[in-house]
């Protein structure tokens, strides 16, 4: 999804606490959420993830917006029974929406649990709380629609958005060699950048 690992992503290590999500529902694609320095952001993929035979890049979109301490206070207290008595369990899950939570503290993970995010309990509450927060946040209606969906998954209901129409995208396959594939994503570049 083109997201910086936590460790590489100033969000999440120069931020006193930060909290990711990784949701994962059954039937609609993958979506991340990290809260920290005062912003939430959003990125999701425009596919489906593990439908991909091999990893590979995906079209995403992205939002972004600001947080009040006060409501990133109150995700943070909504995750304490989380973390007292997680009933996020790993294990396989079908038809629900696979979800992982890392929260950290000084750059360091403090939390870190994964399971069903649509199963009843205090982490299915959590991340419907999480998932309105960001909802609330951004302005890019694409991310708001993930989440919308996404919402469906812990017995939440969030307004869809209209949608702008998409500019057409065209994805290219260049098999080759290394430096051959390098030569002509930047003769591309060049010829895109001509034509705007």
């Amino acid at each position: 999804m083109g997201i910086a690992s936590f460790k590489n992503d100033p969000t999440c290590t120069d931020a006193a606490e930060a909290i990711r999500l990784l949701l994962m529902p059954s039937f609609h694609p993958e979506i991340c959420i990290t809260f920290g320095l005062g912003k939430v952001s959003v990125v999701c993929a425009r596919t489906m993830i593990w439908r991909h035979f091999e990893p590979s890049p995906v079209l995403t979109d992205r939002g972004e917006g600001p947080i009040r301490q006060a409501e990133f206070g109150g995700l943070l207290d909504s995750m304490t029974p989380i973390a007292t008595s997680p009933d996020a369990v790993p294990g396989i899950i079908i038809d629900g929406m696979p979800t992982e939570l890392l929260h950290l503290r000084a750059g360091a993970i403090a939390l870190k649990v994964g399971g069903n995010g649509g199963k009843a309990g205090n982490f299915s509450v959590f991340i419907a709380h999480a998932i309105a927060l960001a909802w609330d946040s951004i302005s890019n209606a694409y991310c708001r629609n993930a989440l919308s969906d996404a919402a469906k998954y812990v017995g939440k209901c969030l307004p869809r958005v209209s949608e702008p129409q998409r500019k057409p995208v065209v994805e290219t396959v260049v098999l080759g060699l290394e430096e051959d594939r390098a030569q002509l994503m930047e003769a591309l570049r060049r010829r895109y950048d001509s034509s705007n």
